[in-house]
């Protein structure tokens, strides 16, 4: 598990982070975060997001999981609802900042011929969803697309109560119709 952990005060940041299982049962898992806070070396990236990542016992399943500091339910999201990008050698992730306080995770990703990735995760009820558009099944995933040739494509889809993205914006100065859209997101590994 991947636990992303910050500090909302300003130019302060965490300094050799920690996750550690505080307590669990069928029902729940609940995760602290240690670490110390220093005052940040750049203040303009202080607040960042860092991941920490966390190995548990046995997987997380259907249980919830809970903040160790406030009792929160986080906002909690599944690989196995997303494609398999890590594997895919097409694809290169790069590093992601957003604040710690922000509820919403997102991946970028540079690819072939300039192609670049965006995935993002949101509470359902956190996200506005998309007006019209075009609906679509894409790895087993039934959701909408939206988007113009100009611009980029999004594959938008619901799981629980989360809500999924992948926009595909083309290399600078090109575009890319719906039928390339949909032929290069079907190429992904799906689970």
């Amino acid at each position: 598990m991947t636990v992303y952990a910050g500090t909302s005060v300003q130019c302060k940041e965490l300094v050799q982070p920690r996750a550690v299982i505080s307590g669990q049962d069928g029902a729940r898992v609940v995760v602290a975060v240690q670490a110390r806070v220093l005052d940040a070396a750049d203040c303009s990236t202080s607040g960042s997001a860092v991941p920490v990542v966390l190995s548990l016992p046995e997987p997380l399943g259907d249980r919830m999981l809970r903040d160790a500091a406030s009792a929160d339910l986080p906002p909690t999201y599944f690989e196995r609802d997303l494609p398999g990008l890590a594997s895919d050698q097409r694809w290169s992730p790069h590093r992601g900042q957003w604040a710690s306080t922000d509820e919403g995770w997102y991946q970028g990703y540079n690819g072939p011929e300039g192609l670049h990735l965006t995935v993002t995760a949101g509470r359902t009820a956190e996200v506005p969803r998309p007006a019209g558009g075009t609906a679509a099944t894409i790895g087993g995933r039934d959701g909408v697309i939206t988007g113009t040739a100009d611009s980029s494509w999004t594959f938008w889809w619901a799981a629980g109560e989360v809500t999924y993205s992948l926009r595909l914006t083309p290399a600078e100065g090109t575009s890319s119709t719906l039928t390339q859209f949909k032929r290069e997101i079907s190429r992904l590994t799906w689970s």
